[in-house]
């Protein structure tokens, strides 16, 4: 079965490297992306974080847009705790009518930053811990122009031929309860490698409810790979992600992507060495022959063609030809 393959592109940065750099990679790779035939390319959302360059998942996918044909780009995710609902509709309408059928509006729970980024982002108020879903629903009614809480308030622009795509972003029961409510897509961060999966892909598929914004369930797995023409180096170019993941999972703000050889020294001996193999052993790590079938049975494990592919290397070159690989291997 030939899959949907997607890219998830955090716009890594490496050290002594530049979030500029960055910025101009996930670019390149989306312009990549777009010739090679993969189906969409979604960006992330994080502020105050030396590790990603982009903080602005809807800027990204404005430009991205601009210079590719055909591939769907999308926000993976916006995190909504920090913005209103009214303004997340208006802009994503925006991109949804200039570009129909391509943009993917990904909403997330998650604050998408340490205290100060979050507090900064919330002009030094406390965050309001209201229901995201509350949130969710207003966006949706703003997309849809239905009813809501102000009488007679659109978001411009108004009557759309094609409403964009919505992904809920999650790793658990809850958020995916909440998506098949909603009848949204749901986009499971496999990657994370802690949460119930199958249990929560099936509650999403089981509860999915078609009379709500989208006719039929769209089930996405974010899974985080490496490819290279031998399992070693395959193992070796993914420690960097992998000790990202760590940092994230004790919540500290991730660093810049390391050599390989200096995450060795960091981490053999040291209290997080366990942590970090279990970590590191989660992510797919095969060669072009062989990342086809594993990909496959990710594909069946969860029942769904779509997969999205994280993948943060020290080494550009090495970024892209896992790309390369993965879309070759799906001919």
């Amino acid at each position: 079965m030939k899959l949907r393959l997607g890219i998830l592109d955090q716009s890594p940065t490496i050290e002594r490297g530049s979030s500029l750099q960055a910025l101009k990679n996930s670019i390149d790779l989306a312009l990549f992306a777009d010739e090679a035939g993969f189906h969409s390319i979604i960006y992330s959302e994080h502020h105050g974080v030396e590790a990603y360059g982009s903080s602005s998942p809807e800027i990204l996918s404005a430009v991205t847009l601009s210079k590719t044909q055909r591939i769907k780009v999308g926000t993976g995710g916006i995190m909504m705790k920090n913005y209103s609902a009214y303004k997340i509709a208006e802009w994503a309408k925006i991109l949804g009518s200039l570009y129909p059928e391509r943009f993917i509006l990904g909403l997330g729970k998650a604050p998408g930053g340490l205290k100060d980024a979050v507090s900064a982002l919330n002009n030094h108020r406390p965050v309001i811990l209201s229901s995201q879903e509350a949130k969710l629903e207003e966006i949706i009614q703003y997309i849809k122009e239905e009813k809501g809480m102000y009488d007679g308030l659109i978001a411009q622009p108004a009557n759309l031929d094609y409403l964009p795509d919505i992904l809920w972003l999650g790793s658990g029961i809850q958020s995916a309860k909440e998506a098949a409510k909603h009848g949204v897509g749901y986009s499971y961060a496999d990657f994370m490698g802690s949460g119930p999966g199958k249990e929560s892909t099936e509650t999403y598929l089981r509860e999915f409810d078609k009379n709500q914004y989208a006719l039929v369930p769209s089930l996405q797995i974010a899974v985080a790979a490496s490819v290279a023409n031998d399992l070693k180096t395959a193992r070796y170019n993914a420690y960097g992600m992998a000790y990202q993941f760590l940092q994230a999972r004790h919540i500290q703000a991730p660093q810049a992507l390391l050599p390989t050889e200096i995450i060795e020294q960091k981490i053999l001996g040291s209290e997080d060495e366990e942590d970090f193999f279990k970590i590191l052993d989660h992510i797919i790590m095969e060669t072009p022959g062989t990342i086809a079938g594993r990909l496959q049975e990710k594909s069946e494990e969860y029942r769904t063609d779509e997969l999205l592919i994280l993948c943060n290397m020290y080494q550009e070159t090495d970024r892209i030809n896992t790309y390369k690989s993965i879309i070759l291997a799906n001919q």
